[in-house]
């Protein structure tokens, strides 16, 4: 997808509609950094969102559309991620009042701004912040829960459940790994999303320790990578909690019932 002509395509597209009041591209796109797998997110900022939910020609003519879904965002405002051939982007609808004074947590620029309100938007990135004893406790529960019924399943020979419940232990593994880098290398150490760009900002030590975190379906080799993986989750963990002043969490308490549900599976 030449993501150029795409969106030259759309703000021509824009102009000609009255509706459409500026189109904004945010993200590593905007600040001209994206990688070339990188998707385009747009917002959309119009007074008819109805019209361009019903109408779906103005996105759909972009590219040869592969998959669409069609969802909100957590403020509740309709998106559209299109996948195209060879690309993809995510569109946000938003009322054109909204841009008046916008505050951004990411890059922005405007293709496009009848009104000038594009020039009242700033861009405001949030410092991370540690964990709360709250949500710490959070995490030490839901990880070793998912873990103790991840050993379960892989007892009872339950491939799928167990990765599914792996899943939720990797979850939690994740956030972990990003309070202890905050705590040990401060705010200005950018984790990303969902793990993104990993080998810029993850510790050597961790990468190379998550290597044993993962196994197939095999029950020795998901037992062996559910306990690589509790045996880093509870060295950060602990590290995490130490660093931060938090209240430590009985690990080994709970990873002796682990392993006493494991030994089941030889017997």
């Amino acid at each position: 997808m030449d993501y150029s002509r795409a969106l030259d395509a759309l703000t021509q597209w824009a102009q000609g509609r009255d509706d459409v009041r500026a189109l904004v591209l945010t993200g590593s796109a905007a600040a001209e950094s994206a990688h070339s797998l990188s998707d385009r997110d747009i917002e959309v900022f119009t007074t008819d969102i109805d019209a361009l939910l019903r109408d779906e020609s103005w996105w759909s003519g972009l590219g040869d559309v592969l998959v669409v879904e069609r969802l909100q965002d957590g403020d509740g405002n309709p998106t559209r991620l299109i996948y195209y051939a060879g690309g993809k982007i995510d569109f946000t609808l938003l009322p054109a009042n909204r841009l008046a004074g916008r505050d951004y947590a990411r890059p922005f620029r405007a293709l496009l701004d009848k009104d000038g309100l594009a020039a009242t938007a700033s861009l405001s990135t949030p410092s991370p912040q540690p964990p709360s004893g709250a949500e710490f406790e959070e995490s030490v529960n839901w990880a070793w829960a998912a873990a103790l019924m991840q050993a379960k399943a892989i007892v009872r020979d339950e491939p799928w459940s167990a990765k599914l419940r792996d899943q939720d232990l990797k979850a939690e593994l994740l956030r972990m790994i990003e309070w202890d880098h905050l705590a040990r290398h401060g705010a200005g150490l950018a984790t990303r999303y969902l793990g993104t760009r990993m080998r810029q900002w993850m510790d050597t030590d961790i990468q190379h320790a998550l290597e044993q975190c993962w196994g197939g379906l095999d029950g020795d080799a998901s037992a062996r990578a559910l306990l690589a993986t509790t045996d880093l989750y509870r060295a950060l963990a602990k590290r995490t909690a130490t660093a931060l002043d938090l209240p430590q969490f009985d690990h080994e308490r709970v990873e002796t019932e682990m392993h006493t549900i494991l030994s089941l599976r030889s017997t």
